[in-house]
């Protein structure tokens, strides 16, 4: 007979684990301190307000691999429309296959576990240094082919861009529908995302090294704190440095810390972004298993 363990290897103490699973390169390689950073793609899935800071309309995809050989994909496209921000999106989560032998003699090979997250978030800002976002999430889950289920949950977030470089922001994620098989039901992964971050401009631009070619610099420090219900708090913290170089292309270098985590701890990332395209590549170590490596793409229209 199959097992549920197996197809639910990634999740803790609550269900729908694919929910606090973001994948996206900036902010893995950021140690996904990323509550109170404005104006990215990735923030559907930490703090929809930061989605209401894009410069602009865009198209971002990107993909990792999981622990045991499953494999994640996330696409989101923010549509500005003046101080209003709409973004539907989608993430999904394939576990690989496993081999099923049930009791009346039914046998094969069939996915563990396919998790599908449709979102559309909506981002508003009523003043210039203030964003409100909100994400309603439909989720539908599958195990070894045999069992699924129906969720909705919905997030809500706010970030303020404060004088002298500091955004502080703060969401509430994963509100709604209890994860239930049958008879057995696990809670919502109900999370609280608090963070800060803080952008300086570097002068002279390439003060790290004296010898480039580097027309400006920018560095950007982040903190998070986050918390499922049901489990303890984590602190994570990360920082970017970003450098404009010859014939318009700029340069990012991440790294990031989760703390606390058994199986987590440092990350980094790069990107390259040439006129409306951005390449980006992440790395999430682990002690004992695989490291995962988000790869990413978007397009500013």
């Amino acid at each position: 007979m199959f097992s549920i363990g197996r197809a639910r290897a990634e999740s803790g103490l609550t269900g729908a684990a694919i929910l606090n699973r973001p994948i996206g390169t900036r902010s893995s390689g950021m140690g996904r301190a990323f509550a109170a950073v404005p104006g990215d793609a990735e923030s559907v899935m930490y703090n929809p307000a930061g989605l209401g800071f894009v410069s602009g309309t865009g198209a971002y995809m990107s993909y990792m691999n999981g622990f045991g050989g499953g494999r994640y994909g996330f696409a989101a496209a923010p549509i500005k429309l003046k101080n209003f921000v709409l973004t539907p999106a989608l993430l999904y989560y394939d576990s690989g296959k496993m081999n099923l032998d049930l009791s009346d003699g039914t046998s094969g090979s069939v996915t563990a576990e396919l998790d599908k997250v449709g979102m559309i978030s909506a981002a508003f800002k009523p003043l210039k240094n203030l964003a409100i976002g909100g994400t309603l999430k439909f989720t539908g889950i599958n195990l070894a082919e045999t069992a699924s289920v129906s969720l909705r949950h919905y997030d809500f977030g706010l970030l303020y861009s404060m004088s002298k470089g500091f955004s502080f922001g703060a969401a509430v994620l994963n509100n709604g529908d209890a994860v239930k098989f049958v008879e057995t039901s696990d809670p919502a992964p109900k999370t609280t995302r608090v963070g800060i971050a803080y952008k300086v401009e570097l002068k002279p631009p390439n003060l790290m090294d004296s010898s480039a070619d580097v027309s400006y610099s920018e560095l950007v420090l982040t903190s998070d704190w986050s918390r499922v219900v049901n489990e303890k708090g984590y602190y994570q913290s990360g920082l970017e440095l970003n450098m404009k170089m010859p014939y318009s292309m700029f340069l990012s270098f991440r790294v990031g810390y989760l703390m606390d985590r058994s199986e987590e701890g440092l990350t980094f990332g790069l990107s390259i972004r040439k006129d409306k395209w951005n390449f980006g590549f992440g790395c999430e170590t682990s002690k004992d298993l695989d490291s995962r490596l988000p790869v990413s793409v978007s397009y500013e229209f």
